[in-house]
């Protein structure tokens, strides 16, 4: 043991090629409301004007957290065909 073996894989938590696990996640309807409740709370929000400067880094940590989760999420979706590139997930329609 090196020290550094924690940044190698472990076999139970390999890709195995099935759904990817953000997208598990946040597939079903509780997973879209957690991330809109998400969006909403951080993204759809602004701080005061007397906000300081720890709170703004702190919610552009945040933002971009949310921001990352989104991605991870739908990020497979609209390459199978699932979405329209946005990351909205919804299905491209043919009329």
């Amino acid at each position: 043991m090196s020290g550094w073996d924690w940044f190698d894989p472990t076999p139970d938590i390999a890709d195995d090629g099935t759904i990817d696990h953000w997208q598990a996640c946040f597939a079903d309807a509780a997973g879209q409301r957690v991330l809109t409740d998400l969006e909403r709370q951080i993204l759809h929000t602004a701080l005061g004007p007397d906000a300081n400067s720890q709170a703004i880094w702190m919610r552009e940590g945040q933002r971009a957290l949310v921001l990352q989760i989104r991605r991870l999420a739908t990020e497979n979706v609209a390459s199978r065909g699932g979405g329209d590139g946005n990351g909205n997930g919804q299905a491209d329609r043919e009329d």
